[in-house]
């Protein structure tokens, strides 16, 4: 199953409708603008994978499941191989943007490696 825009989008609209919760809601408890999550919800816009970590916080449903790669929303055991620890992982690559002497490219191919070997990593 790939990653679909379309789907991550319903499935946040249903999240949304089943926690009585706002757009306006959602976006102060992720630090964003309501405005970025009408853009989620239009496919107008590919969240970042700690804007989707803090998503699935929220709504406490696995990143497989926001992200539509899963129709198990339970979110892993965190001692276990778990998609929340991966994604804190992840997500600390974004800080290396402004601080790494890598170029945006290699911190791109580091994710998408990251991401193509995700069981591999949790396991070790």
């Amino acid at each position: 199953m790939d990653f679909s825009i379309e789907k991550f989008s319903y499935r946040l609209t249903v999240l949304l409708d089943e926690n009585n919760m706002t757009q306006t809601q959602l976006a102060r408890k992720i630090g964003t603008s309501n405005v970025t999550i009408c853009r989620y919800l239009t496919c107008e816009r590919i969240p970042r994978l700690d804007v989707v970590t803090k998503i699935a916080s929220v709504f406490n449903v696995s990143l497989d499941y926001l992200l539509g790669l899963s129709d198990d929303k339970t979110i892993k055991d965190l001692n276990g191989n778990s998609d929340f620890s991966f994604a804190v992982l992840v997500a600390k690559l974004y800080s290396l943007k402004d601080t790494s002497h890598l170029s945006k490219n290699q911190i791109e191919l580091i994710k998408r490696l990251l991401l193509a070997n995700k069981d591999f990593i949790l396991s070790a």
